[in-house]
């Protein structure tokens, strides 16, 4: 009986891969065409017979070599990112979100800070002196996940960024429905009661949370690594 996890550690050429990868791959590639070779040799064939029809599933070594490596890097990068940005953006998108729904529920009032023309700055100010601190968790918890720079500071900017996602979606939206006719929402002078909001609900809370994760956008210390 050939050795099988020999014989596949010889074809495959997989540099990229870390050893445990690789021993991982070797190892479910042999067990496979060992399964195969045992069901042909039960058919009747010897076992050089049954071991040349196993080792003919795979036709072009190198390619298959290349699929798997490209595979798994891909794999590595998409589980770095969602460690990395997705899962401590979202958290700190739960502390924005949850921070304001408990001042909707204490009926805590916001601030006007600027009026004119109907038009206004209003602010949930404990909300705002809080973005600093989620900004900080987002940008902690990437350094943490082993983020790069720009992992981190997305991270701590995650619920300025989705907010800025949704000014985009509502314009454009508006647009179509305007241009269709559907809709006259968006004249012109409701452009400054947005550009109002956007500074309310995007820039200005966007700044906070950028604070909040400037001093972990350097080196993570050895005990976070």
């Amino acid at each position: 009986m050939p050795d099988w996890r020999g014989v596949v550690d010889q074809q495959l050429n997989m540099r990229e891969l870390t050893s445990a990868q690789r021993d991982e791959i070797v190892a479910e590639l042999a067990g496979h065409l060992e399964e195969i070779c045992d069901e042909r040799h039960a058919a009747g064939l010897s076992i050089s017979q049954a071991a040349d029809t196993a080792l003919a599933e795979v036709a072009d070594w190198p390619a298959l070599s290349r699929r798997i490596e490209g595979a798994k890097l891909k794999e590595g990068v998409m589980n770095q990112r969602t460690k990395s940005i997705w899962i401590p953006g979202l958290i700190t998108l739960i502390f924005t979100s949850g921070a304001l729904a408990m001042l909707e529920v204490w009926r805590v009032q916001p601030h006007v800070t600027w009026m004119r023309a109907g038009i206004g700055l209003v602010f949930y100010t404990p909300w705002l002196i809080a973005q600093p601190t989620f900004g900080a968790i987002g940008a902690y918890l990437s350094r943490r996940a082993g983020g790069g720079r720009c992992a981190r500071l997305t991270s701590g900017l995650f619920p300025a960024l989705m907010m800025l996602a949704s000014f985009f979606v509502i314009l454009g939206v508006g647009f179509v429905l305007r241009m269709l006719r559907v809709s006259d929402d968006f004249r012109p002078e409701v452009w400054p009661i947005l550009a109002a909001h956007f500074g309310v609900w995007v820039v200005i809370p966007g700044f906070a949370l950028a604070l909040g994760a400037l001093p972990f956008l350097g080196a993570a210390r050895p005990q976070e690594s």
